[in-house]
């Protein structure tokens, strides 16, 4: 007895100890950050009271926030009014507004589309129009985001547009109540032929799940034994609304996500919740690239872990962090980096480097091994995901690309549309590709060439010194006139690819998502490459069980 009181004494003793130790330590902790506090705050002070000319301290106290956050990954950011609505858009998925896509074109606020069914294309907005007026008040010198302001505003109150038609030139004014806009997470879905059903996923926000049901229904109800989720360029979004999607897939009880904050601390463990939509004798494919991260990548790795669907592309970018909002008052917050995500493999998702090492407390890191999948096949964490067929890109289009940003396809259709009625029109003309390469001539659109940009830096360094040395002259002349013969042969190299993008572009003007991709998927290689898989089905089986090595498909567009 005696022993047993003394035992239970010394457990007392033990537990008051160890609490006192965490007390401590937490008020060591404290202590620290008071003391950090006090020093920032007295050089905030003396800037503010003592430097030579006033300062504007919401400007200052902005910069003074974005300089701290950027020694940390990028996905930690202050966000002011402004970002906070941006972010309600993304997530939310809906705005109070008319339902315009709009841009810059030559200095003139322009119509890039109209959200399907939305106030705008219900009155008779269409694409290339351009905005004069907004409520009265010109848009000439107007910022975009202002632009947008000034459009937004609360459902059921009204907008007065003033538009001027591309072609006629006739200015009208329109008078559009404004109403909650959804924005569509799911441009596109539809058959690509008999037996494949194909879905393009652009974001994950609170519509994302139904979209997809919908989708899914639809393409089963019209004969899809093979289903393509297409996840390229898809940035993520909400971590909810991938786990939805993959419980339309996976069956109920199975392990999704987890994460885990500092020193590998477990947060929380996501399950499916539901039977799956999608029998599993349906067969999937999953695209990826370089741009799909977050949520994308979450659906991507989860299905690849449960070898529930062959994922096709290059490997994804590795963003696997995850973000809590705090609110620091009614019109700021900070979005901070809490924990890493955790697929079933184990594996996790994020590249190492996103931090500065000097930063931390504890810099020593256990890094990612192998790990694998259900069927044993191997998977490696820390990057991404890495898709099971590589399909190589071997091409490079720097003056497609050009044009891209230069909007050029898009000016050209602004340009040209009234000479045809519909899009079988366009691609029944022969002269087409004729008039656009006059075109990007015409509007001084090239292709860049590799170390084109630092042969400026260099010309312009040089020639304040040495500028009557004709042979350093000569030598730029020879370069130049080498970039210059290079990007004149780059139309022809790039006439296929350059086309497509023409064509995906009148297609757009005249059907919208649906006329665009149909269009861009026939010659899509990555699209071709699953339809190919899903044809032979011992080379899909063989996939989804092989445990040696990566399938490599490389293509040309």
């Amino acid at each position: 007895m005696k022993s047993f009181k003394s035992y239970f004494y010394a457990l007392i003793v033990l537990t008051i100890i160890s609490f006192s130790f965490v007390r401590t330590q937490q008020m060591d902790i404290y202590r620290e950050i008071a003391r950090s506090q006090q020093q920032i705050m007295t050089v905030y002070k003396y800037l503010l009271t003592e430097y030579i000319h006033e300062l504007d301290v919401t400007e200052l106290t902005t910069r003074i926030i974005d300089s701290m956050l950027s020694n940390f990954d990028p996905y930690t950011e202050y966000y002011q009014e402004e970002d906070l609505e941006d972010l309600s858009l993304k997530t939310e998925g809906e705005f109070s507004g008319v339902g315009l896509e709009i841009y810059m074109y030559e200095d003139q606020l322009t119509v890039v589309s109209p959200i399907e069914g939305s106030p705008a294309s219900r009155s008779g907005i269409y694409t290339g129009d351009a905005i004069m007026n907004i409520d009265g008040e010109p848009t000439s010198g107007l910022e975009l985001k202002d632009a947008t302001s000034k459009i937004r505003g609360k459902a059921g109150t009204e907008v007065i547009l003033t538009i001027k038609k591309p072609n006629s030139g006739e200015v009208q004014d329109y008078s559009i109540i404004r109403d909650v806009i959804t924005i569509k997470d799911i441009p596109f879905y539809g058959m690509v032929n008999d037996n494949v059903g194909y879905l393009r996923i652009t974001n994950f926000s609170v519509n994302t799940a139904n979209e997809t049901k919908d989708a899914l229904i639809s393409l089963m109800q019209n004969g899809a034994s093979n289903v393509i989720i297409d996840l390229r360029d898809n940035p993520g979004g909400l971590l909810s609304s991938s786990l939805d999607l993959l419980d339309l897939i996976l069956p109920k009880n199975l392990e999704l996500v987890s994460t885990k904050g500092r020193a590998g601390k477990s947060i929380k463990n996501y399950k499916t919740l539901n039977n799956a939509l999608i029998p599993d004798t349906i067969n999937m494919a999953v695209l990826i690239n370089g741009a799909s991260a977050s949520a994308s990548e979450i659906v991507a790795g989860v299905l690849q872990d449960y070898d529930r669907a062959i994922v096709l592309g290059s490997q994804s970018f590795g963003k696997g962090l995850v973000q809590t909002v705090i609110g620091i008052n009614q019109e700021t917050a900070l979005k901070i980096t809490n924990s890493k995500y955790y697929i079933p493999s184990g594996r996790s998702l994020q590249k190492r480097e996103f931090i500065d090492d000097e930063l931390i407390a504890n810099s020593s890191v256990v890094a990612d091994t192998l790990f694998q999948t259900k069927a044993g096949r191997t998977v490696i964490g820390g990057g991404g995901i890495g898709p099971d067929v590589i399909v190589k890109d071997e091409g490079s289009y720097p003056l497609a690309a050009s044009i891209l940003r230069s909007r050029g396809y898009f000016k050209f259709v602004q340009e040209n549309n009234n000479q045809y009625s519909s899009i079988d029109e366009v691609l029944a003309d022969e002269e087409l590709m004729v008039k656009f390469k006059t075109f990007i001539e015409k509007n001084d659109i090239s292709g860049y060439v590799d170390g084109q940009e630092d042969l400026k830096l260099a010309k312009e360094k040089l020639s304040k010194k040495e500028e009557k040395n004709l042979f350093i002259n000569n030598a730029f002349s020879v370069i130049e006139k080498q970039i210059e013969k290079t990007q004149s042969t780059m139309f022809e190299d790039e006439k296929e690819i350059i086309q497509r993008m023409v064509h995906g572009e009148f297609a757009f003007y005249y059907n919208g998502y649906e006329g665009r991709y149909n269009i861009y998927l026939k010659d899509d290689t990555v699209v071709q490459k699953a339809i190919e898989i899903f044809a032979d089905e011992s080379q899909y089986l063989s996939i989804l069980s092989n445990t040696e090595s990566t399938e490599v498909a490389s293509l040309n567009n």
